[in-house]
């Protein structure tokens, strides 16, 4: 208090001195450029100056609290921006573990203040269909379209992913198509397409689609391999039910030669392939076709159905069949299915003893009630009424799960 009342009496007493000089002599100022003066009292001239020196330092001052406040500003928006992207990391952690309420209620909460609502706006759709609120997706997807840094592509994949998962394929396909016009090679474009068509049986499409999912690498090289096969085998099997409705055969055999021209040559040196192609022609009456693909499986791979489908196949020439048979004696170990399946050519060839003696070879290595009936039916045929009669009566005991005694010699 005191320190203020000394400093009031110094400036009262300098305020004093500075009057009296003033009024004793105010000095004088003059001011020249060029051909313009300027003449003023040294007071004036003094006070102008006060004037001038405080303009310049309010300036400073309000530069420097701008400075102050953008910083403050900035700091804020940091700290703004901060608790914004923790709220979203928070929501797609309760994505990622599967909490769908609580992850779409954060998601939305927090996309308005989120530095790319866009993917906001995308796991609550993900999440609104998973809660099966489907109504709720399209909306989300809707506010993701509207975002500044919104992509077309993201929403509408999103949106693709939905309606494949919920069933909906044609819905789903049209999206693909809007979506392919954009982006024709995008991989995951070319990888629902694939799913679509399959669903929807379209397979003359997916076999069209199978050169871009090729060269795309959408999958490996195994799993295009196997889908190629299953177009072309599922081709097959609708072309079957197309016959059995509509009775062509003519036209039935030209369709199977069509989709065997367009198949790949590689999958037609393919075992499974064959042997699956050679399967579709026995079940649609083209045995003949069917036979010499099932023994070129058989060469690469030996299994016993292939071997058992062999044998029921009515080749045109019985007799080479018979001898291609008589050839994996020698190259692979005897078994039932392939003694069986040898029984059925002799039969087909008329070689009654030898077909005779093969079933029983079948028989004795594995009982089996068909092979019992087909011995059955040939004893039958030579006359041998009372063994034949025995092996019905062993058929019947064998598809009754009961013991089968040995066949007598």
């Amino acid at each position: 208090m005191k320190k203020r009342l000394i400093l009031l009496i110094v400036f009262m007493l300098l305020g004093a001195l500075l009057f009296q000089l003033m009024r004793h002599d105010s000095g004088y100022v003059l001011l020249a450029y060029g051909a313009t003066t300027v003449e003023m009292s040294l007071w004036t001239a003094l006070a102008l100056a006060l004037v001038v020196l405080g303009v310049f330092y309010l300036l400073w001052r309000l530069a420097h609290t701008s400075r102050k406040v953008s910083a403050f500003l900035s700091r804020g928006r940091q700290r703004y921006s901060v608790r914004a992207q923790n709220r979203t990391m928070a929501a797609l952690v309760s994505f990622i573990e599967g909490n769908w309420l609580v992850a779409r209620k954060q998601l939305v909460k927090s996309a308005d203040k989120s530095a790319n609502p866009l993917v906001n706006y995308l796991a609550a759709a993900r999440c609104s269909y998973e809660l099966k609120d489907f109504s709720g997706a399209l909306d989300m997807l809707h506010k993701a379209e509207k975002c500044r840094d919104s992509s077309e592509l993201a929403v509408a994949l999103t949106q693709a992913r939905m309606q494949l998962g919920s069933q909906r394929y044609e819905q789903c396909l049209a999206t693909l198509k809007r979506i392919k016009r954009l982006a024709p090679e995008h991989p995951v474009v070319l990888d629902l397409l694939a799913h679509v068509y399959w669903e929807l049986d379209d397979m003359e499409a997916l076999e069209a689609l199978l050169p871009s999912l090729r060269q795309g690498k959408v999958r490996s090289r195994d799993a295009l391999n196997r889908l190629e096969a299953e177009v072309y085998l599922r081709q097959i099997q609708l072309l079957e039910k197309r016959y059995k409705k509509d009775g062509d055969k003519v036209l039935c055999k030209q369709g199977l030669d069509e989709i065997w021209a367009r198949i790949p040559s590689g999958l037609q040196k393919e075992p499974s392939f064959m042997a699956g192609f050679a399967a579709a022609n026995i079940r649609l009456g083209f045995d003949a076709q069917a036979e010499p693909l099932l023994a070129k499986a058989l060469q690469k791979d030996w299994r016993s159905e292939w071997v058992e489908l062999y044998g029921r196949t009515n080749a045109d020439d019985s007799k080479a069949q018979l001898k291609v048979a008589n050839s994996w004696l020698k190259q692979h170990d005897a078994d039932a299915v392939l003694m069986a399946a040898l029984g059925r050519i002799c039969t087909r060839n008329e070689l009654w003893g030898k077909a005779r003696d093969y079933f029983r070879q079948s028989l004795d290595m594995q009982p089996n009630a068909e092979v019992y009936l087909e011995l059955g039916l040939l004893l039958e045929h030579l006359g041998e009424a009372d063994q034949s009669a025995t092996l019905y009566r062993e058929a019947l005991m064998s598809l009754a799960h009961k013991p089968v005694p040995m066949v007598s010699k």
